[in-house]
């Protein structure tokens, strides 16, 4: 059995009967292929957006942030479906980067995102880079097939919650 371009062997003989032979898996897995295409496309953005030194996963936070305006970390993190650890672990570099602020809540609320103004001029460069790289992929993929994976995996990211 083929998958992608690496060849798939497997044998259970000796699993109980219940158990579900691997080139079954790979074939039907959900999680096999989100996350084999998501690291294509990964890859893809990413070398799209090299030029501006931001990775896919920097931009879509520093875009997050963007369209909250303001936010929490929390909020963030949920929007992002990231738990707060890796997030944190991200932030760190854009702010060293002077991309944004964390201004500390009062009292028990959580610290505020915000863009700086070096932030969003950063997010401007790589957005024109983003939307080449879009328009390459959505144009091979053709544009209904792309708004069936959009609509796809918004279905999925809300059922695996």
């Amino acid at each position: 059995m083929r998958t992608g371009s690496g060849r798939i062997r497997g044998n259970l003989a000796d699993a109980p009967p219940q158990a579900i032979a691997p080139q079954a898996i790979v074939e039907v897995c959900i999680c096999h292929h989100a996350r084999r295409a998501a690291r294509a496309i990964s890859r893809a953005f990413d070398e799209a957006l090299s030029p501006s030194g931001l990775r896919a996963n920097q931009f879509n936070i520093l875009a997050v942030i963007a369209a909250c305006d303001q936010t929490s970390a929390a909020e963030v993190a949920g929007i992002l479906a990231m738990d707060r650890t890796t997030l944190s672990r991200n932030l760190k570099p854009l702010r060293k980067a002077g991309y944004l602020t964390t201004d500390g809540g009062a009292g028990r609320r959580p610290d505020v995102l915000a863009l700086t103004a070096v932030g969003r001029g950063a997010l401007v460069k790589a957005s024109v880079l983003w939307r080449e790289a879009q328009g390459q992929l959505t144009e091979r993929m053709g544009a209904g097939q792309a708004g069936i994976l959009l609509q796809t995996l918004e279905a999925a990211a809300k059922a695996a919650n």
